[in-house]
């Protein structure tokens, strides 16, 4: 019998070079300290082309770096609506992020996978505050706060995740 393929987690910001790297590359570490990298896939992407095939934003790399992560080696890319067939949980950064992927999502199975990567921190859900601002436009501080955001949320996104993957493969 063959192994089921791996749960599919990616996360979506505008570019791909500043809030999904993040969460990209925390939970892939993540994932990997828990030994679950052989059931779980990460991967993040865009909804704009702007910065396909470019690094992660300098600040975001310095920002993982300081935190112990390597954020160095991501490129960006564009996310397309085929990439839903393949994708489990797709993790928008902001509402703008859900309404566009909305727009992509070719079914109500593609529909069902959007959700905000703060959904999955208890403190910003009881705070009311789901969304993960764009530090691009501003300095260090909304980079370490951003870090600080999706960190959180990661968190919460591996247990999602250690549950999905109990109820699905056992």
């Amino acid at each position: 019998m063959s192994s089921p393929r791996p749960l599919h987690v990616t996360f979506v910001c505008s570019g791909n070079i500043c809030r999904s790297p993040m969460g990209h590359v925390i939970l892939t570490r993540l994932i990997d300290d828990a030994r679950l990298s052989d059931r779980v896939t990460v991967s993040s992407s865009g909804t704009g082309d702007w910065h396909v095939g470019e690094p992660a934003d300098p600040r975001t790399v310095a920002v993982l770096e300081a935190n112990g992560f390597d954020g160095s080696t991501h490129r960006a890319r564009v996310f397309s609506a085929a990439h839903f067939d393949d994708a489990d949980l797709v993790l928008a950064s902001d509402s703008g992020h859900v309404r566009h992927l909305r727009r992509l999502a070719r079914t109500p199975e593609h529909q069902d996978k959007i959700r905000l990567v703060r959904e999955f921190d208890p403190a910003a859900v009881a705070a009311g505050t789901l969304e993960t601002d764009d530090p691009w436009f501003g300095d260090e501080e909304g980079f370490l706060r951003c870090f600080a955001e999706v960190e959180a949320a990661c968190k919460g996104i591996l247990e999602h995740v250690r549950g999905r993957l109990e109820m699905e493969h056992g």
